[in-house]
């Protein structure tokens, strides 16, 4: 037996609760992973309100994202390249359901971790990292792009940000008044969001390309800046991607081999995913309610 979260109805975050579940064998190509840390996205806060109307029968499993320890290999389980998974490995990546103490995930889904990287890092790396990796692949940028990227201090945003002027891009950013300076220090240019962006970005410079990982803000100022709708990509806007026009992100570059890329980038410090907060798996409730309100940039994260 090990213990998990879970929830009988959608709500507020008071209706998670850590119950006690069967632990199951790995089949064929699985892996259980000792969950050492486990990040919250803000998609785990819209399926568990139910802002997202449908989902899996209830009882819920809550979470995605991990960083653990391989506690029992499947038959064939192997990583990207080929080499086996073995019982200590080093792991992170993704499985249904890894706000919890133990999880089987998919062999397909894992990268070993580099010892480099924090425990409590590689745990919020897969949603956040593999979109970021994702908005590039869908709008490719270089040394002749100027990138406005909304949402540059969240969880998609500041990889994203990150990515794009390793590509040699400029990058600027939207983001609060008291994150400019931190993206200051990754080699991003901060603007305020709201009410007169497209304003401010103009007085910067022409903008070629538009990554949006907040909600539309951006978007709305590239349109205004008349940046083609073939060089935006919005992560979040549903409603903007039909309306504008607009690329939603594409999801073929979401591999363990590119996770592997982003951490392998983390450990040599060339790449930084903050950590908000963390609490422990009997603090589900404060963590939710933290990811809901106000926080420093970066990812919460539940260490059961």
């Amino acid at each position: 037996m090990s213990r998990a979260v879970r929830y009988d109805r959608t709500g507020a975050p008071d209706v998670l609760y850590v119950a006690d579940v069967e632990d199951v064998a790995p089949g064929r190509g699985q892996v259980a992973v000792r969950v050492h840390a486990a990040a919250l996205n803000p998609f785990d806060g819209k399926l568990r309100s139910g802002f997202i109307p449908s989902g899996p029968p209830f009882p819920r499993s809550v979470g995605a994202d991990l960083a653990g320890t391989v506690e029992a290999v499947g038959e064939g389980a192997a990583y990207w390249d080929g080499t086996p998974v073995v019982v200590g490995d080093e792991v992170l990546g993704r499985a249904a359901g890894a706000v919890a103490e133990r999880v089987l995930a998919s062999d397909a889904e894992l990268a070993r971790r580099p010892e480099a990287v924090p425990v409590e890092v590689a745990g919020g790396l897969w949603v956040a990292g593999l979109t970021a990796v994702s908005c590039l692949a869908t709008v490719p940028v270089g040394e002749d792009d100027t990138v406005l990227v909304g949402g540059a201090a969240g969880g998609v945003g500041i990889v994203a940000a990150q990515l794009a002027a390793e590509a040699g891009a400029r990058v600027i950013g939207t983001a609060g008044e008291r994150n400019h300076e931190l993206l200051r220090s990754l080699g991003i240019e901060p603007v305020a969001y709201g009410p007169g962006l497209a304003d401010r970005v103009r007085a910067l410079g022409a903008v070629t390309a538009v990554m949006d990982c907040h909600g539309r803000d951006a978007l709305d100022a590239g349109v205004e800046l008349g940046v083609p709708v073939d060089r935006m990509v919005a992560i979040a806007a549903y409603a903007a991607l039909a309306e504008l026009g607009v690329h939603n992100v594409e999801r073929e570059a979401r591999t363990a081999e590119n996770l592997a890329g982003l951490a392998d980038r983390i450990a040599a410090g060339s790449l930084v995913l903050p950590v908000a907060a963390t609490f422990p798996l009997d603090d589900v409730v404060a963590a939710f309610t933290a990811l809901e309100s106000p926080h420093p940039p970066g990812k919460i994260v539940v260490l059961p």
